[in-house]
């Protein structure tokens, strides 16, 4: 391509939690907008990479799931412009580079909504930056299936639902009206191929501007798990996979060895496969709230996501605090000591000992054992829930702040529409329930291996000192009570 050609008007797709091509709604109006010149741009904001909850793995799967997004886009004559970074002066820093060779502004900047309390903000400042250049803003839903705006407590504006039971059955009424099922139908929608290629316009800048490589190349030094397949190529692989087994979802769902999960949502935090992409690949959308199949439970699941979602948009003070107000004081004992043993699996319990150690060994834990784990955390060892979700959000692969935060607000009663404080899981039961032959904990747990199914659950003293298994950190019946009492 001549340089010439720079003058045509060209956009760009600010790329953040959308890490695919097709089904893009920000980039697809953009590049026939701009009929396929687009460049995508990325920044590496050092605020986010020095967030407290950041992870280096999750970070390093983000990487890859770029790097495939990155591919796709130069394999279509496009490209991926990664600028070292925020965005206000990374836009800045572009455009200057863009004036210095005689190039005009972009016509277009397109991006995808977000709703956490950081990308709020964010966006809000860029928005009030790019307006006054003269640059068409554009931007789309897209993480979310139905934004916070679209479901109000009894049709008053600004309203919002604080139980999940109405707000579902809203949500399950929203897929059928004509345009959810439209933006279902448009969710594949293949987007026109970008045709702005910017090696020559931009010249050797380009490549000192782009710091993919050298970021993957930093960043592995610190994973400390495997990292799965990335990239929209592997989410509708793992889509396929879940295809196959969604009738006995409902079934298996629960049981941490059967892998009854759907392993969509590492790509669905990303964005290289969204919730209207799944509902429209498996066919769903027109199920009913109260029925108990596979379909419809896993339609609650995803529905629990938005609901979480929209409770942290009209409620972003939940990020650091509980919603219940009443258990803002609460006085935790915040054991460093017990808070080091449960997240090493060392509690002595051996189904929460399995959970924690898979999360250490492979940055991912099903969702039944989420809930035991949380549920002694707070309960049993009455430490407090943020350093739980802040440990998840380390740890997880598809640590999400809403739903990470929802879960673990509900786990310890302090949240939006949460389980009673008085209900406190029995874990040696939990496991004895979901993990009844000890498979989960033999994978996991390698010193009970040749113990009894009767007995994994609760070893004896004996067992436990010749397998160099510890002692319950706790007693289940007095820990219980302890709770309770100091909940009330």
């Amino acid at each position: 391509m001549k340089n010439k050609e720079i003058t045509a008007p060209f956009g760009l797709h600010w790329f953040r939690r959308d890490l695919r091509l097709r089904g893009n709604p920000g980039l697809c109006w953009n590049l026939e907008k701009t009929r396929g010149r687009v460049l995508g741009i990325f920044f590496f904001d050092g605020s986010f990479l020095a967030r407290p909850d950041f992870s280096a793995n999750r970070f390093a799967f983000f990487m890859a799931s770029l790097k495939r997004l990155q591919e796709e886009l130069r394999e279509r004559g496009g490209d991926l412009l990664v600028l070292d970074g925020g965005p206000e002066a990374g836009f800045q820093k572009l455009f200057e580079l863009l004036s210095q060779r005689g190039h005009p502004k972009p016509a277009t900047l397109s991006f995808n909504r977000d709703y956490e309390p950081f990308a709020r903000a964010r966006d809000g400042a860029i928005e009030n930056f790019i307006l006054p250049l003269g640059i068409e803003l554009h931007t789309e839903r897209d993480h979310l299936l139905v934004e916070p705006d679209e479901i109000s407590k009894d049709g008053k504006p600004g309203s919002f639902y604080q139980v999940y039971s109405p707000f579902a059955r809203r949500w399950f009424e929203k897929l059928l009206e004509p345009e959810v099922q439209n933006r279902i139908r448009l969710a594949d929608k293949k987007p026109v191929d970008p045709c702005l290629t910017w090696a020559e316009p931009l010249g050797h800048e380009a490549q000192r501007l782009d710091q993919l490589e050298s970021y993957i190349a930093e960043n592995s030094k610190a994973v400390t798990i495997p990292i799965p397949p990335a990239g929209p190529a592997a989410a509708r692989a793992a889509l396929k996979r879940f295809q196959n087994k969604i009738d006995d979802y409902a079934r298996d769902r629960d049981y941490p060895a059967q892998g009854g999960g759907s392993g969509l949502s590492i790509y669905f935090k990303n964005g290289s496969l969204t919730i209207a992409q799944a509902i429209a690949e498996l066919e769903l959308g027109r199920e009913k709230f109260a029925t108990k199949d596979g379909r419809s439970t896993f339609l609650r699941e995803l529905c629990w996501r938005e609901f979480y979602y929209h409770i942290l948009f009209h409620c972003p003070w939940v990020e650091k605090q509980s919603f219940v107000a009443k258990y803002r004081n609460i006085q935790w004992e915040n054991s460093k000591k017990h808070f080091e043993l449960w997240k090493n699996g060392q509690t002595g319990y051996p189904v929460v000992d399995a959970a924690m150690r898979q999360l250490k060994q492979t940055g991912l834990m099903h969702n039944r054992a989420r809930m035991i784990v949380a549920s002694f955390l707070t309960k049993h060892l009455l430490i407090d829930w943020r350093w739980g979700d802040r440990y998840f959000m380390k740890m997880l692969l598809d640590g999400d702040m809403a739903a990470n935060n929802g879960g673990w607000q509900w786990a310890a009663s302090t949240g939006c529409d949460p389980q009673p404080y008085f209900r406190v899981f029995n874990p040696t039961l939990q496991g004895e329930k979901f993990d009844a032959d000890g498979e989960y904990i033999r994978r996991y747990v390698p010193e009970l291996r040749a113990l009894s199914t009767k007995s994994i659950h609760n070893p004896s003293s004996i067992e436990r000192a010749a397998a160099g298994y510890p002692e319950p950190i706790v007693e289940h019946a007095a820990a219980r009570l302890r709770a309770i009492r100091r909940y009330q």
